[in-house]
């Protein structure tokens, strides 16, 4: 019992200290036009939700917050980019959202706790794998060139 309600108390400080970074940003908020930032903003909103219930073990709320997440994983608007690894991390969160929901269903409240936290586990490597890799190259427009190794 202890060792569960750490782990929601670590969710939760996970999902405020990622909300409260957000916040702070020195970055202009995004252009409410941008489909992929209301799609951002819509999966932040479910984690609230998840997380929320969660913490209050409400089965219903963490019930619904997956069921949206999974919804937003079938957007065909979040498809937009056809990189394999980023539609791997898309993939993977909408199974866990949808293992979310089945846990939810059951009252597996230790279940449910594990799935999201792989799901934020995922999130988090995705917008890692945005921001330091897909950002680099879309960016660069450089024509690389392999460089033979000198053999010696």
């Amino acid at each position: 019992m202890t060792q569960r309600w750490l782990l929601v108390t670590a969710v939760v400080l996970l999902v405020a200290g990622a909300v409260s970074a957000s916040s702070q940003s020195d970055k202009p908020e995004a252009d409410p036009d941008d489909q992929q930032a209301a799609l951002m903003l819509a999966k932040l909103a479910c984690s609230q939700k998840i997380t929320s219930g969660l913490v209050t073990k409400n089965f219903d709320q963490i019930h619904r917050g997956a069921n949206e997440l999974s919804s937003i994983c079938n957007a065909t608007a979040w498809a937009a980019h056809e990189d394999p690894v980023y539609a791997h991390h898309r993939t993977e969160l909408r199974k866990q959202a949808q293992k979310l929901a089945k846990m939810a269903e059951e009252k597996n409240l230790d279940g449910a706790t594990y799935s999201y936290m792989h799901s934020l586990n995922t999130c988090i490597n995705c917008h890692e794998y945005c921001r330091d890799v897909l950002s680099i190259i879309d960016d660069s427009k450089v024509n690389l060139k392999v460089v033979p190794i000198p053999s010696n």
